[in-house]
């Protein structure tokens, strides 16, 4: 059967659900038992999926989802755009849900005066009802603490458990991500108490409520200058490259999905041309499927593939450096002019020809806000975009001819 574009199973683009989801294994384990020990009682850490864009957070976050209602879960998603407005998003998903479930009359007074002062929503037999506008309300986690309560206890009681979502967590303002956190740390922490007729025991037992929050990088430091230690205190996950078990798995898996197969060596190729990042795992991927029409996408298919990326990869990065003023662009030109084995922030001070600690906020906004490079073993700095060090060097090399 020859394979034609129109069956392409690759699907390059951020934030996207692909026909087949492979990899992450480690992170999916660590979710499920976060549910797994939620539903039983116990206390568990919110999670903090962190990394570049394009490792994948948002097809993360969206898989766990598609999973967990599955499974019959309570789950409220939103992602953050610049300002304060996922707070309002939340409560309307939590609206919705009770709606939904048909729960909304059993709602307490408190959580339905604290979701109209959030959000301007109302919950009757209807449904959702909008105000005019939200009433003010001097503290909103106190309020949203109310609301996610409330919503927690009533999964309890339905046997399931309650788990928020939220995406591009760096783009929230410092009061709101203060705010969230702090309704976070007070629901997560609340106890409840049962006694075991039989044997009057008494039984202490967490709020089914799970969160996992994903952002850049440097969403650690953004927690720390809301204020929130236990925002900090939330268990990491970090999402690194695939590794090589994940990228053969994953093309393997998805040629199969179009309907053809792949040979070893083009695996090999594809590999070594995506580097492990996602978002240039399904970019290669959707070149090498398109450069033939044979039943098997060979190693030449492959290499014409990642040879047609290019263009695409470039524009990613030069996306990536438009957003750095001039002498952040000028530390990753010098970065990636030293070898990679000795690429230390001492190493790249000199080869600029000023002091390490000149050049210390230069670096910290590289790593932490715009997440473009990462301390490796040894101190070594390294690039987070596969290819961009090689990029940068050939762009200098032929700026001087």
């Amino acid at each position: 059967m020859a394979r034609a574009p129109e069956d392409n199973p690759f699907t390059p683009g951020f934030g996207n659900l692909p026909r087949v989801f492979a990899g992450r294994r480690h992170e999916f384990a660590d979710l499920d038992l976060m549910v797994e020990r939620l539903g039983r009682g116990v206390y568990e850490q919110a999670r903090l999926v962190t990394a570049d864009r394009g490792f994948g957070k948002t097809t993360l976050l969206r898989e766990f989802e598609e999973e967990q209602l599955e499974a019959e879960r309570w789950v409220v998603r939103a992602s953050a755009t610049t300002g304060d407005a996922v707070i309002g998003r939340l409560c309307r998903q939590l609206a919705d849900l009770l709606a939904a479930h048909d729960l909304g009359g059993s709602l307490s007074r408190q959580a339905r005066e604290a979701l109209q002062r959030l959000a301007g929503l109302s919950i009757g037999p209807a449904g959702v009802s909008v105000e005019l506008s939200p009433a003010p309300t001097a503290d909103r986690g106190v309020e949203l603490e109310r609301l996610l309560a409330a919503v927690a206890q009533l999964a309890r009681e339905h046997g399931t458990v309650l788990l928020m979502l939220v995406d591009e967590a760096q783009n929230i303002a410092l009061d709101a991500l203060g705010q969230l956190f702090h309704a976070i740390q007070e629901v997560q922490t609340k106890i409840v108490t049962t006694r075991d007729p039989v044997s009057r025991a008494t039984r202490r037992e967490a709020l089914p409520f799970g969160v996992v929050i994903a952002g850049l990088p440097g969403l650690v430091g953004r927690l720390q200058q809301a204020g929130s230690t236990f925002g900090e205190r939330s268990k990491p996950l970090p999402l690194a490259p695939f590794g090589d078990a994940d990228m053969r798995e994953g093309f393997r898996a998805l040629v199969r999905e179009g309907g053809a197969d792949i040979d070893a060596e083009a695996v090999d190729v594809l590999m070594a041309g995506c580097g492990g990042y996602p978002y240039f795992f399904h970019v290669v991927g959707h070149e090498a499927w398109n450069a033939g029409t044979g039943r098997v996408v060979t190693a030449a298919d492959a290499r014409e593939g990642v040879a047609a990326a290019r263009p695409l990869v470039a524009e990613l990065y030069e996306q990536r450096l438009a957003e750095l003023g001039q002498k952040q662009r000028d530390y990753l030109v010098a970065a990636a002019a030293v070898p990679a084995e000795e690429r230390t922030s001492s190493e790249v001070a000199m080869a600029i020809g000023v002091s390490t600690a000149a050049l210390g906020s230069t670096l910290q906004a590289l790593t932490d806000r715009h997440g473009l490079l990462r301390r490796g073993a040894e101190g070594r700095l390294v690039f987070t975009l596969t290819g961009m060090d090689r990029y940068l060097a050939e762009r200098a090399e032929a700026s001087e001819k």
